[in-house]
Formats: structure tokens, sequence, C-alpha cells
């Protein structure tokens, strides 16, 4: 199961039940077929922004805070306009030139690559240049046309 499959699950069985720990939600997982370590649940909470909060009966559980779109692209947004210098597309990939010699392409591509964009296949990065791969031409453009308005 890859990992978009196994947060929805984490999701989606925050939503049913109050789940007070991290072990507890990982053999709830394992019960789906998953195995996943308290390492990686851990990760997947802090990525879906699922926090503890306290219930009526003073007892914790796990809730997921709700962001706006804005919120969840912010870091994003914020490293290609003090970052990313020029956007180039070249079939079903994008290849971004960062501040040269400024290791910054690796940032980028760390935040593209935690965005979880269906348009975004994979990164690569380098020292101030950075592929971005994207499943067709079509998502290659949106990526390049999104990149583009905060230039």
């Amino acid at each position: 199961m890859d990992f978009r499959t196994r947060r929805a699950l984490i999701k989606d069985l925050i939503k049913e039940r109050e789940i007070s720990t991290q072990e507890e939600l990982m053999e709830l997982v394992a019960q789906h077929g998953v195995q996943a370590t308290q390492a990686t649940i851990s990760r997947d909470l802090q990525h879906l922004n699922i926090v503890k909060v306290m219930g009526q009966q003073g007892r914790t559980y796990y809730a997921q805070l709700q962001e706006t779109p804005m919120a969840l692209n912010e870091r994003l947004v914020e490293a290609i306009r003090h970052r990313v210098e020029s956007v180039t597309t070249v079939q079903f990939m994008n290849v971004v030139k960062t501040t040269p010699n400024s290791n910054f392409a690796m940032i980028v591509a760390g935040e593209f690559d935690g965005d979880e964009n269906e348009k975004i296949v994979g990164t690569l990065a380098g020292n101030d240049t950075l592929i971005i791969i994207s499943p067709d031409e079509e998502a290659a453009r949106s990526v390049a046309e999104f990149i583009n308005q905060y230039l």
C-alpha cells in the first residue's frame, strides 16, 4: 500500500473513532492489512495535521485540524517566491532554476514533494536545478503555470 492510501486510511480511522495513542492507531491500521512503524505513523499524523485534543471526559484523542488550501501551500509558495528564478516545460517535465550555487533546488524539491499533488510524480534536485516530473504534458503545463504565478 502506498503512502497516499495509508494516509487516507488514517484520516478515515481518526474521523470514525476516538483514538488515544499511536500504538492504538498502528493496531487499527494493521487490522486493515497495512504494516507501519510508529515513526511512520507519527510522520503521517504530522503531515495530515492531526493533533491530540481533549474530549469532554478529559480523555485525549486524535483529531484533524482543518486548514485552508492556501495555508497548506504557503511554504511552497514562499519557496517559489524567494528561491525560483525560472521554469521551462519540456514535454511532461519542468526544469526549474533556482539561485545559482545555492542548494535551494533541494529545498524547493522538498516543498513540492510534501505537497502531494497528483500532477507531480516526483522531483530530482541538484545544486540549483530541479526537475519536476508530471504524469503527462497537460499536468506539466499546469505545474509551470502554478510556479509562474508566483515568480
